[in-house]
């Protein structure tokens, strides 16, 4: 079940630190951004955070998958469920990610390049991020085209 949480966002800043180690940042975009909560068994599984860019073009923030459900396709689940959530309202998708998660986005459906951001993570992040065992430089954003998504 993947719900819209509208009411105590907050409550799930310790799961979204895990793919975004800054809290700053993650309560700048959650202010603004929708959050989505997709539950398995009464327990949270995967959280994401979408937010307009602008008229045509919404961002997907953040996305984790908790620890023990990593692998068993809610992430995926998730992604779905906000490209046809935001098909309507949006032209395209943007996520940025780091190198070494580049091909899960693509997977995805993000699979148009659209920029590189030089020293993201270096410029606003206090100490160094790693990524397994590559430390985090440049944000890559990919896109997905929403209009091309077929109605059911």
């Amino acid at each position: 079940i993947i719900k819209k949480e509208k009411e105590n966002k907050r409550q799930y800043i310790d799961l979204l630190l895990e793919a975004d180690p800054s809290k700053e940042m993650i309560e700048r975009y959650l202010q603004d951004g929708d959050l989505f909560v997709l539950k398995y068994k009464d327990e949270v599984a995967c959280v994401a955070v979408v937010i307009k860019v602008n008229e045509n073009t919404c961002e997907l923030k953040n996305i984790i998958v908790a620890a023990k459900y990593r692998g068993q396709g809610y992430g995926k689940k998730m992604i779905k469920y906000v490209f046809d959530n935001y098909k309507q309202k949006y032209d395209k998708m943007i996520a940025g990610t780091t190198e070494n998660n580049i091909p899960f986005y693509v997977k995805q459906g993000f699979g148009k390049y659209e920029k590189t951001t030089k020293n993201f993570f270096i410029d606003n992040y206090n100490k160094e991020i790693w990524n397994e065992k590559m430390q985090c430089i440049d944000m890559y954003y990919y896109s997905k085209d929403l209009k091309k998504i077929k109605e059911n």
